[in-house]
């Protein structure tokens, strides 16, 4: 049933939701090799921890309920945990491609990633936002019953933080700004900002999960 689902889930993602993220990945390439090898850190920086991050939000917003087929899906056997994992699933693996290729080209322009911190410090830093968003995009979905709810929730989180980081990193906020890792990495609150922003996205996705449960809010 699980090998079914997941076959079910490959034959109807949807290309936008791949050649969209795609799309921003080869502009911040052009952008990093218009502006110089000197530049490219930045662009990649910006591209790991602000850009990964939205587009994942706005993916996970439209992943679960934007299927023709919801109804008859609800009518199979198969779990609300499946559906869940399927789904989000594939919109991090996307993500993760994407993310691990601007690392790699950054990397094949001689761009010293290390300001970033160590390997598993320069993964956290999109990473971490990305989950985190994406459970909220998910959360604001469901929420709402209608994919635009959780793209906006998300959205809107993601331009307030970004225009008011500093405001966020110096009062109680710096616990759940998802830019701190890549935008402040040596900020003394990291660790408990990236522990506090992990437990944030299991406690969305387990309210999504419940959510789920309640197949008749969506049919």
């Amino acid at each position: 049933m699980k090998r079914n689902a997941m076959i079910y889930h490959l034959l109807t993602f949807r290309l936008d939701q791949l050649w969209f993220p795609l799309a921003f990945w080869a502009l911040f390439a052009i952008i990093a090799l218009l502006r110089g090898e000197s530049y490219v850190f930045d662009t990649a920086r910006s591209y790991l921890g602000a850009v990964v991050p939205l587009m994942a939000g706005i993916m996970a917003a439209y992943a679960l309920l934007d299927d023709p087929a919801l109804e008859l899906r609800f009518a199979t056997p198969t779990c609300a945990a499946s559906l869940l994992a399927g789904r989000l699933g594939l919109v991090l693996a996307v993500q993760a491609t994407c993310a691990l290729g601007f690392q790699a080209f950054a990397l094949l322009f001689k761009a010293d990633l290390s300001p970033l911190g160590n390997t598993l410090d320069l993964q956290l830093s999109w990473l971490v936002p990305t989950l985190s968003l994406m459970a909220l995009a998910c959360l604001g979905s469901l929420l709402g019953t209608q994919n635009m709810a959780g793209a906006l929730l998300v959205g809107l989180v993601w331009l307030v933080q970004l225009v008011a980081r500093g405001w966020f990193a110096a009062n109680q906020g710096r616990y759940l700004l998802v830019f701190m890792g890549a935008l402040m990495p040596d900020h003394p609150a990291l660790r408990l900002n990236q522990v506090s922003l992990l437990l944030t996205s299991l406690v969305f996705t387990l309210i999504s999960w419940l959510l789920l449960k309640r197949q008749e809010r969506y049919i």
